[in-house]
């Protein structure tokens, strides 16, 4: 036995196999979470309003202190949401209301106020 000298004692083997097990769970895990957040959040920021939607808004929130706040918003935005049902209604008011537009002095607005504010009350949203 002397002679066999290439023959060493055992020696013990580093092994890293169940960290690096961990670690690629681990980064798996926040890749899947980062792409689902990512996903998720996506549609929200593509959303754009359309120019109906951006008309209802601004119907629904106009100033009912400014007389020509009122009638001019009125005159942009109604003409969205006409149908065969109100088209006369929305004629009748764009009539009253005309002796308010192009003056640079105005008096208040009168009746024709509870007349926009039904039709935007009566408005139907579709699509």
């Amino acid at each position: 036995m002397e002679g066999l000298r290439d023959i060493k004692d055992i020696v013990e083997v580093q092994e890293y196999s169940f960290e690096i097990l961990l670690s690629t769970a681990l980064f798996s895990l926040i890749l899947l979470f980062l792409i689902i957040y990512l996903l998720k959040n996506r549609g929200k920021k593509r959303k754009k309003l359309t120019q109906k939607e951006i008309a209802l808004r601004d119907l629904q929130n106009i100033n009912y202190k400014n007389t020509k706040e009122i009638v001019y918003t009125f005159s942009q935005n109604a003409h969205y949401f006409l149908t065969q049902e109100n088209k006369k209604e929305f004629e009748i008011i764009e009539k009253k209301i005309e002796k308010y537009k192009y003056k640079r002095d105005i008096p208040k607005i009168q009746g024709e106020k509870e007349l926009i504010q039904k039709f935007i009350k009566g408005i139907k949203w579709v699509k």
